[in-house]
């Protein structure tokens, strides 16, 4: 019994990974981050900002901004019509269900890019703008713009493609500046839910129904990154902007977006980092190095050899007195072949009966 308590404490070491609370040095549970103060533009928080990574449909919001730089110099308008192609039609991913042919307005397809996270309505914008290529390109331009030098567009929604790389750093530059000249882009972003063609779509930004003072900006997601925020919270004249990409879930994004949100309202993001005693679900409570592992392993396997020549040899040791007692048996048939009172052999045949049966 204690051989299997051992064997089952140590599979357990060298098992699986946990999810035990474990430090994480001062930093989130995601792959890079940036916070900044929105009016002042001081940096609050800063994690790996420079690492690149696919920004998934973070790419709306520059799509958006190209958008609203077309309307802002009369080159569109809000209640231009637009029809939907087949091609806008069979885009995957999230959509808002746009249908071939329907016609649709740009202010509707505004509202779906920041609340259904629509591909459809990305492709369906870029067609009416001369084309996804020169749309790509306007995006592009608008990116080098801003200072986005890590930063390359292939598409409109952010759907997977080659190439395709932002930063944290960069998306707060896009996301301050989209908000210092165009801050009613946030009629959009914090609207909760939209209704197009009979299905009613929620914003894919929990916060806004959960955080106090969230009003934007939006969430992406694809398999390279993980999933991405950049989130704005605004209490009292204070506005705080928040990148958190690549969590490993949804939750994980969420509640690290929460964290260093609250942190920067309360001015503790010092005594955050310095205490940062957050779970970080995919890694186990102690580090295990290749070398001890394999001994631990080594010495689990010995224990489970030895433990299976016990029993092994537990069931030869029966297997030989089982057979000892057979042997008995016979000899003892035998010598009752020869006359015997009757009763006599009716108790040898019970004796033998009773251990054959053991």
């Amino acid at each position: 019994m204690r051989r299997v308590l051992f064997l089952l404490i140590l599979l357990c070491l060298i098992g699986p990974r946990t999810a035990f609370p474990a430090k994480n040095a001062g930093k989130l549970a995601v792959k890079s981050a940036l916070v900044t103060e929105y009016g002042s533009g001081k940096t609050l928080y800063s994690q790996d900002a420079d690492r690149p990574i696919p920004p998934a449909s973070l790419t709306k919001v520059m799509t958006m901004y190209v958008v609203f730089d077309l309307v802002a110099s009369g080159k569109a308008s809000f209640a231009d019509r637009i029809k939907v192609s087949r091609g806008a039609d069979r885009t995957g991913g999230s959509t808002m269900g746009l249908r071939a042919g329907e016609i649709v307005t740009l202010d509707e397809l505004m509202r779906g890019m920041a609340v259904a996270s629509g591909n459809d309505a990305c492709i369906a914008v870029a067609e009416h703008f001369g084309g996804v290529p020169t749309f790509v390109g306007l995006m592009n331009r608008k990116a080098r713009e801003l200072g986005m030098t890590g930063t390359t567009f292939k598409n409109p929604n952010g759907l997977p493609a080659a190439g395709q790389y932002t930063t944290a750093r960069d998306l707060t530059k896009l996301a301050v500046s989209y908000l210092r000249h165009y801050p009613q882009a946030l009629r959009y972003h914090s609207t909760t839910e939209i209704n197009h063609n009979g299905a009613v779509h929620g914003n894919t930004n929990r916060l806004l129904a959960s955080y106090d003072g969230a009003d934007g900006i939006k969430t992406g997601y694809v398999d390279a990154s993980g999933y991405n925020i950049i989130a704005t919270a605004k209490r009292g004249d204070t506005r705080v902007i928040a990148v958190v990409l690549g969590g490993r879930t949804k939750q994980v994004r969420n509640r690290e977006a929460v964290r260093i949100l609250d942190a920067s309202f309360s001015g503790a993001v010092q005594t955050m980092v310095a205490a940062c005693d957050m779970p970080e679900p995919e890694q186990p409570t102690k580090s295990l190095s290749k070398r001890a592992s394999a001994k631990r392993h080594a010495k689990a396997m010995q224990v489970a050899k030895a433990d299976r020549h016990a029993k092994v040899n537990a069931r030869s040791g029966a297997s030989a007195r089982f057979d000892a007692r057979e042997a008995t048996v016979k000899k003892s048939r035998k010598a009752d072949k020869a006359p015997a009172p009757k009763t006599a052999q009716k108790k040898a045949s019970g004796k033998s009966k009773h251990v054959a049966s053991r």
